[in-house]
């Protein structure tokens, strides 16, 4: 019984260690997937944020790629867990994608096409991922150019050493509450504890927090007005020129190395969208925009999305696959311009 025990223990260690084996044996019905039903729900589990078609309302089609592609302009793309479609959904004649902070690419541009640069930014990260680390999140992990740029090693050894710090001491703990506690069972359960906790007190699961009106889910760092990357925290007018500074700098950066041009798209929260009102807003995304010193191109996609709250996932602080087709149109309007 013992060395049963200690091998099952084994087992379920190396799985929670390994987010590949996991994925891997999600795909053969060993065990379930883990994002099934949205990222609020896992931390919240409330029954009625619970989306059961998560596949079919996030998921892209055949139909949504492009017509046409376009001959002479290759489109490079850095941004985060909104961006992570596949790239021949771009409508670009060679396109290249970055998840930020986490995959360096070496590329070589060719001279006799225009490569444009599109970086996304969600409001709640602005301040953060454009202040003091924009350089090594944009430049030294970004895109490095055969013959202009060079890859930084330091960058690569600090990669390693983020993935040993936080696979050891919060991701693989993520992943074991999963692997132990995701089974259909246990979740009714988890459901029944999270109905009560709202019915009779008000209160959701730590890391989430639920609109005023109880029809829209939120991360909390970013409907709290405590936190620092909610848009509820007042920003000073240096907070903003700061920001404008840094996306001068980052396109001055790839015009240099031989870009045709960057392009920013900030991409509201889905609590700016949703329940705006919740709290004084601090306006961010459109200081940025109306702010004289900025030198960067934008494709404002924000009063569009501001207009469909439907379009965020009720289980997930993401958009669906409806906010992903507003991404991709004005992408690839942009690339249908630079074409002409």
């Amino acid at each position: 019984m013992r060395i049963s025990i200690m091998v099952v223990s084994g087992v379920v260690l190396w799985i929670g260690l390994s987010d590949r084996l996991q994925r891997k044996l999600h795909t053969r019905g060993f065990i379930p997937d883990q994002y099934r039903f949205g990222d609020l729900y896992n931390i919240s589990n409330l029954k009625q944020f619970k989306e059961t078609r998560w596949v079919k309302t996030d998921g892209l089609t055949d139909w949504d790629k492009p017509v046409h592609r376009s001959k002479n302009v290759d489109l490079y793309t850095i941004g985060d867990s909104f961006t992570t479609m596949d790239t021949s959904y771009y409508a670009g004649r060679r396109n290249r994608h970055i998840w930020l902070g986490t995959e360096v690419d070496t590329v070589s541009l060719d001279p006799d096409v225009h490569s444009i640069l599109v970086i996304e930014v969600i409001e709640r990260t602005i301040q953060e991922r454009l202040r003091e680390d924009y350089a090594e999140l944009y430049i030294r992990r970004g895109f490095q150019i055969r013959g202009k740029c060079r890859k930084v090693p330091v960058a690569v050894a600090e990669a390693r050493g983020l993935f040993w710090e936080n696979a050891l001491n919060r991701e693989i703990n993520q992943r074991l509450e999963f692997l132990l506690f995701n089974s259909n069972m246990a979740l009714k359960c988890k459901e029944i504890k999270a109905g009560l906790m709202l019915s009779w007190f008000g209160r959701t699961h730590p890391g989430s927090l639920i609109s005023r009106d109880r029809q829209f889910l939120f991360y909390e760092i970013e409907a709290d007005p405590r936190s620092s990357l909610s848009p509820f925290t007042p920003l000073a007018d240096a907070d903003i020129d700061s920001v404008v500074v840094n996306m001068n700098r980052i396109r001055a950066h790839y015009l240099d190395a031989g870009f045709s041009e960057v392009y920013f798209c900030l991409i509201p929260n889905k609590v700016t969208v949703c329940e705006p009102a919740r709290h004084p807003h601090n306006n961010q995304i459109p200081r940025i925009e109306q702010n004289p010193r900025l030198k960067a191109p934008l494709l404002k996609l924000g009063d569009q999305l501001r207009c469909h709250p439907e379009w965020f996932h009720k289980s997930d602080g993401h958009w669906n696959a409806s906010g992903k087709r507003l991404w991709l149109k004005y992408v690839n309007e942009m690339v249908a311009v630079w074409s002409h």
